[in-house]
């Protein structure tokens, strides 16, 4: 995802942490626990979408939010995708609905700005900057919505999961996940490839947050969403060695909540029976694309219906 379009990130891991990070050593306000189940849909951060993140939370119930994106403005500097608002804007509006009961996932990348291991081109640096990033905000979810190019850029890859493992190293309550394409059937070969240097590198995955979105082989939106989550299952499974509750229990599903991209359409009814789905199947993380732009609109429908998982 980008700009309205599409997003991605999160990625591999040697042990998966269970759910539930602690709040980072140095925060700027402390972060909370989040629940086995929940629902964080994304929001594009700018000054004209900020002020959802306690709407959706009046309007739905809804505590959590994926806050896209942290792309490179240069070097080990990041910025806000749509505006290019400087790492620490919006930090009062983040500490209010933390002090409500809420809390957010920052996610870096997306389809369109480029992620900071691109340009940041020292581990140690990188390091050092997704440490910043999170004790600025006072936040230990950090999201990697890996896609497009990015995807196939393995040098930045390996140099953001030897960053990622010496982080969560040095600070063990930082909670990482990958948000990725996939196809009806699973994830494709770069994906796993992704996923496969992060468990070498030692990298501890909280999730894989899977965009069921933008299949672009006619309506069946609800049908590859459900495919594609049962297909990632058992890669997932495989690959970190665990049961299936455990595998699923490591899955997010992230559709495009209306109009795709593809004309394909996921509706408020489709998003009830993938809720279903997810409760049924112990999925953690329930997200869309995205409040401002799509859910609002609907008077935060698609955030009513995903909530009903949180617990």
């Amino acid at each position: 995802m980008g700009k309205s379009v599409r997003f991605a990130a999160t990625a591999a891991a040697a042990t998966l942490l269970p759910l539930g990070a602690v709040a980072a050593s140095e925060p700027a306000q402390a972060a909370t626990t989040f629940p086995s189940h929940y629902s964080a849909p994304y929001l594009e951060l700018q000054s004209g979408s900020v002020g959802d993140l306690a709407a959706d939370r009046t309007a739905s119930g809804t505590k959590y939010s994926t806050l896209a994106f942290l792309i490179p403005k240069s070097g080990c500097t990041a910025e806000w995708e749509y505006n290019g608002d400087s790492v620490g804007a919006f930090t009062s509006q983040i500490n209010a609905l933390k002090a409500a009961g809420g809390d957010v996932i920052l996610s870096f990348g997306g389809a369109e700005g480029g992620e900071l291991a691109q340009t940041c081109t020292s581990v140690s640096s990188l390091t050092a900057a997704y440490k910043k990033i999170a004790t600025t905000y006072g936040v230990t979810r950090l999201d990697f919505d890996i896609e497009g190019s990015t995807l196939d850029d393995t040098t930045a890859n390996s140099r953001r999961d030897q960053a990622l493992a010496a982080l969560q190293q040095a600070n063990p309550s930082i909670t990482v996940d990958f948000t990725l394409p996939v196809d009806p059937g699973g994830l494709p070969g770069n994906a796993l490839k992704l996923l496969k240097d992060a468990k070498s590198k030692g990298v501890k995955v909280n999730l894989v947050n899977i965009m069921t979105m933008d299949f672009g082989d006619g309506e069946k939106a609800l049908a590859d969403a459900e495919s594609a989550a049962n297909g990632t299952e058992k890669q997932l499974a495989s690959l970190y060695g665990v049961s299936a509750s455990s595998a699923w229990h490591t899955l997010g599903l992230t559709p495009i909540a209306g109009q795709n991209d593809d004309n394909e359409n996921f509706t408020q009814s489709n998003a009830k029976t993938l809720e279903s789905f997810a409760a049924s199947k112990g999925v953690q993380e329930l997200a869309f694309w995205e409040v401002h732009s799509y859910d609002k609109k609907t008077g935060w429908a698609y955030s009513k219906i995903f909530n009903r998982i949180t617990g």
